[in-house]
């Protein structure tokens, strides 16, 4: 059983690296604190559901028209964000929560408040590996962000343009001194980010009920994984999703899914307490 556990808690990890890339990357570049995050992950999702569910989409063809739109709605964010004026993180704030109010209401309205969600029988099948339970779904979710993921750690850590996203993350003055434009960096990790956010929202889709009001625990979610991780590490944001999702497993498990939040937040109180730069931090701004 506790094999099984340990698998379900590396998947559902895997999803939530996933999920956390996108906020982490935005903000590591540009200081622009997003809480309308979890929206457009949400809304990406009710985007796969209305292809898949109206349109009669295959569910692997919502991917690439749901990284489309989010890639269009990123931008236009960005051109908002760059009017703003410093104190940019907390301006971010107030401006990213307005737009949460706003992405909420037309989910509402577009889409009414009934819970839906994409049901792919194939994915609720299990099956058994060497004693191991597991669903289909779990599976399609655990590979498919740990292909994600290696890509991503590829680009960061093998690429010019990776190398230049990590320097404007670790210190923007000195990148751009160094000829690296920031301002392109910034407009880039928006679309890296938009891309991680349309692969995110149909998997979240199939995997969690959609209904307007349920961004606010994916950006809870992503800010956790952050703040566990520390900014710009991507090793980081990898070990924090793997530990908060075998957390919530043997939560679950063990004390029942009701405990789950508050194990959440016990993990986080801890980390800020005893490692306040993240799990790989060392004290460097």
């Amino acid at each position: 059983m506790w094999t099984t556990v340990l698998v379900s808690g590396i998947s559902i990890g895997s999803f939530y690296i996933l999920i956390a890339l996108g906020f982490a990357l935005i903000f590591g570049v540009t200081r622009n604190f997003n809480l309308a995050h979890g929206e457009l992950v949400v809304l990406t999702g009710y985007v796969a559901y209305w292809l898949w569910d109206g349109y009669g989409l295959s569910f692997i063809l919502t991917f690439p028209i749901a990284i489309l739109v989010m890639l269009l709605i990123c931008l236009g964010l960005k051109r908002l964000f760059a009017r703003l004026s410093e104190p940019l993180e907390l301006n971010s704030i107030v401006l990213s929560f307005g737009m949460a109010i706003v992405f909420q209401n037309s989910m509402l309205f577009l889409f009414s408040g009934n819970y839906r969600l994409i049901r792919i029988p194939f994915l609720s099948e299990s099956f058994q590996f060497h004693g191991v339970y597991m669903s289909y779904g779990q599976l399609t979710l655990l590979l498919l962000s740990l292909i994600v993921i290696s890509l991503l750690y590829l680009v960061m850590y093998r690429t010019y343009f990776g190398k230049a996203l990590r320097a404007t993350i670790q210190d923007k003055e000195t990148a751009a001194l160094s000829g690296i434009n920031v301002t392109l960096m910034g407009t880039l990790a928006f679309c890296l980010g938009a891309v991680l956010i349309g692969l995110a929202g149909p998997l979240y889709g199939c995997t969690h009920y959609l209904y307007p009001s349920s961004g606010g625990e994916v950006t809870l979610l992503a800010i956790t994984i952050t703040i566990f991780a520390g900014v710009g590490r991507l090793s980081g944001i990898i070990l924090a999703g793997w530990i908060l999702g075998l957390a919530e497993s043997f939560t679950v498990v063990l004390l029942g899914a009701s405990w789950r939040e508050m194990v959440t937040a016990l993990l986080l109180l801890t980390l800020l307490a005893f490692k306040p730069y993240g799990i790989v931090g060392n004290g460097e701004s």
